[in-house]
């Protein structure tokens, strides 16, 4: 009886979840990534970017500071670790960025994003360590589940 009672429970958050259009799942160049919208204002994101022996794992946090009709401006922060064996160099890094851009809503339910950000990346092995700033545009698709 505990068991049902707990996979109810887990199903009717599941549902008030996608219910209220708060969860997202985003498909990027060369990135997938699951998004949150705790609010009209406040978002969360987890991504997961790979490309040619480097994996990076980063969350970001969103402020959707403008919103009219199908468009939304977005501004927030990143941050995440870096993995990389290529080139027959095996080490680890991170990065944090600032970001702005804009969400535009195609459908109802699929949006597309694209973001500028400086990027602070720091890349540490055995060999050397480098310290370096980078411009990324990140482009990307989201579907949402059920969006009002």
């Amino acid at each position: 009886m505990k068991k049902i009672m707990f996979l109810a429970i887990i199903f009717l958050c599941i549902s008030y979840l996608f219910a209220e259009n708060k969860l997202g799942i985003g498909l990027g160049w060369p990135y997938v990534s699951l998004k949150y919208n705790f609010s009209q204002n406040i978002s969360s994101e987890l991504k997961f970017a790979v490309g040619e022996g480097i994996n990076i794992f980063a969350g970001r946090f969103y402020w959707n500071f403008y919103r009219k009709n199908a468009l939304i401006g977005v501004t927030g922060v990143e941050a995440g670790y870096i993995d990389f064996d290529t080139l027959n160099i095996k080490g680890y890094g991170g990065e944090c960025s600032l970001f702005i851009g804009g969400e535009y809503f195609i459908t109802r339910r699929l949006s597309f994003v694209l973001d500028f950000s400086p990027t602070f990346i720091i890349l540490k092995s055995d060999d050397f360590e480098i310290e370096d700033i980078e411009w990324v545009v990140n482009f990307a698709f989201y579907y949402y589940f059920l969006r009002k």
